[in-house]
């Protein structure tokens, strides 16, 4: 049975408490001397907590044209946004949730971050705020992260099994058969509630599937333009060559520091990193993968995957 050691949650209420003291700071500075004008052409990594969207910011944040805070944005997005604030329905946001002060808070936090350099955010949990992100930020770029569900859903069940991604306490406890306790860890989806009496391996599925399914759905309602798509398969097959195409559909100019860690990813371990990336990892839990696959199949199909992994998890 999981659970939440004090250092966890002491590590987790220290990371809030920071967060409270970073909206307080960037709401004063708004109040007193902000902005209404929008960043020019931000760039937001999106994807499925644990889908590579921490490779994928790692090699753009060294470019010299971008600027990020450092880390994912909860300071920014959570100010307005944060679940609480919706009597924990999720994390979903559109254009409908934006606050009357919200856009001169954003702006101006974002100015004091970049200066006149780009905007680089990287937050799992915007993939389910893809109205909110567009219509705040018209000319915004959305580099749209892909990853195979075997492999993303394993990944989810590590981070949830070593209590890692804790991004909320929730208002009543999960009696999961493998975890009991408040902590949630990544993407709150809606409709969260139906699944917490299930088990992590339900959990892992349920984020994987409303984190794209949702997305993919919204991107119907925007510009084809506003989106860079790629697989965090093909960056580890094709590091090079995955990255300059990067580069190139982001209209940014060649950088040799970003080219330097395309040239050689591994020796660039990232911080959310819970254990090496290896192929066909998925394996080790091959019985509860093969338990959720038929929920996340439609949506691997979605995404353009072939069924061949999945029938290979059957064993048909």
């Amino acid at each position: 049975m999981l659970s939440d050691p004090l250092p966890v949650r002491a590590a987790a209420a220290k990371h809030w408490s920071q967060q409270r003291t970073q909206f307080a700071w960037h709401r004063a500075i708004s109040a007193a001397r902000g902005t209404e004008e929008a960043p020019t052409r931000p760039i937001f990594v999106l994807g499925c907590p644990r889908s590579g969207t921490s490779v994928v910011f790692a090699l753009l944040q060294r470019h010299e044209a971008l600027r990020s805070p450092g880390k994912e944005g909860h300071a920014l997005w959570n100010a307005y946004q944060h679940p609480r604030l919706k009597g924990w329905s999720s994390d979903r946001a559109t254009y409908q949730d934006v606050k009357p002060f919200e856009r001169r808070y954003l702006y101006t936090a974002i100015k004091s971050t970049t200066g006149d350099l780009r905007f680089l955010d990287k937050t799992p949990k915007n993939i389910l705020k893809l109205p909110y992100l567009a219509s705040l930020f018209p000319d915004a770029t959305f580099v749209f992260v892909k990853r195979d569900g075997p492999d993303t859903v394993n990944s989810l069940i590590e981070g949830w099994t070593v209590r890692f991604g804790i991004s909320y306490r929730l208002p009543q406890r999960l009696e999961l058969v493998d975890y009991r306790g408040r902590y949630w860890c990544y993407v709150l989806p809606e409709g969260w509630r139906d699944w917490a009496r299930t088990s992590v391996g339900d959990v892992a599925a349920f984020q994987y599937v409303e984190s794209y399914e949702t997305a993919l759905d919204d991107r119907t309602g925007l510009s084809d333009h506003s989106f860079v798509d790629l697989r965090y398969e093909d960056l580890l097959q094709q590091p090079v060559r995955q990255t300059k195409a990067l580069l190139d559909r982001l209209e940014l100019p060649p950088s040799d520091s970003v080219m330097e860690m395309a040239h050689d990813l591994t020796a660039y371990p990232s911080k959310s990193t819970v254990s090496r990336p290896r192929e066909g990892k998925w394996r080790q839990r091959a019985e509860e993968i093969a338990r959720i696959a038929p929920r996340i199949t439609p949506t691997v199909l979605r995404l353009g995957y072939e069924q061949k992994q999945t029938r290979d998890i059957l064993g048909s």
